[in-house]
């Protein structure tokens, strides 16, 4: 695969993940889906995802609890949180715990890649790539 950028969506409204990836695709991303929270490591180390897109507020595990397991095991992966329910004490939660941004919905998709195209190239940083 090399060193293509990679990113995974991850969020519990499927409608919204497909969305998305159909956008992110059009403009060359590759791109892999995931609704729930506890598949995410499994998924980044099987596919080699360098960017994550990950919800906040999911059932069953929290986009906080993901990111600590995301920066546990592979904490090269860039992972910019995006939510819709936001406060001050959960950005300074998720960027004290090593998110690349955090980003309230609804985003300008143009913006979202943006961030994510950065991410990535803070990822070649990171992993001396």
């Amino acid at each position: 695969m090399g060193d293509s950028l990679r990113v995974l969506l991850v969020d519990d409204e499927e409608s919204y993940l497909h969305t998305a990836a159909k956008v992110f695709r059009r403009k060359g991303f590759e791109v892999e889906l995931c609704s729930a929270g506890r598949d995410v490591v499994g998924i980044l180390q099987e596919k080699k995802c360098q960017v994550v897109v990950l919800d906040l507020k999911m059932p069953g595990m929290t986009g906080q609890e993901v990111l600590r397991d995301i920066k546990g095991c592979l904490p090269d992966v860039q992972v910019i949180i995006l939510t819709g329910h936001a406060s001050s004490d959960d950005a300074a939660a998720c960027l004290t715990g090593g998110a690349f941004d955090f980003l309230i919905k609804p985003v300008e998709m143009a913006h979202l890649m943006d961030r994510v195209g950065t991410a990535y190239e803070m990822w070649k940083l990171s992993s001396g790539r």
